[in-house]
């Protein structure tokens, strides 16, 4: 099989997990990808809705945030999740579109790179 070149500046490091223009890469960490949980500038977390809405304080959160959402403790009448607002560097609100959804969502923000 042909090898591939690599681009400059995209060879990796296996015992750093970074390319060599030091960012960050896949899981090349042991254990694969593990963002901060908990905490004022928590990544990734766990929520509970009251009435189909929550709101997440995290100064981790940016206008250009992807944030994933995802049922981990379905509860009341479960509907479609989505972001409904977001404060950069402060907060973003969970809504259901059940108003009597009291589900528990798990989060995660990721940085377009």
């Amino acid at each position: 099989m042909p090898r591939v070149p690599q681009l400059p500046g995209r060879a990796k490091d296996p015992v750093l997990g970074r390319d060599a223009l030091g960012r960050a890469w896949g899981s090349g960490f042991a254990g694969g990808l593990r963002p901060r949980e908990g905490g004022a500038n928590a990544r990734m977390g766990l929520a509970t809705l009251v009435a189909g809405t929550v709101v997440v304080n995290t100064s981790a959160v940016a206008a250009n945030s992807r944030i994933f959402l995802t049922t981990t403790v379905p509860n009341g009448t479960v509907g479609f999740l989505r972001v409904s607002a977001r404060v950069a560097g402060v907060s973003f609100t969970i809504l259901s579109s059940s108003g009597t959804d009291t589900s528990q969502v798990a989060w995660l923000l990721v940085e377009p790179g």
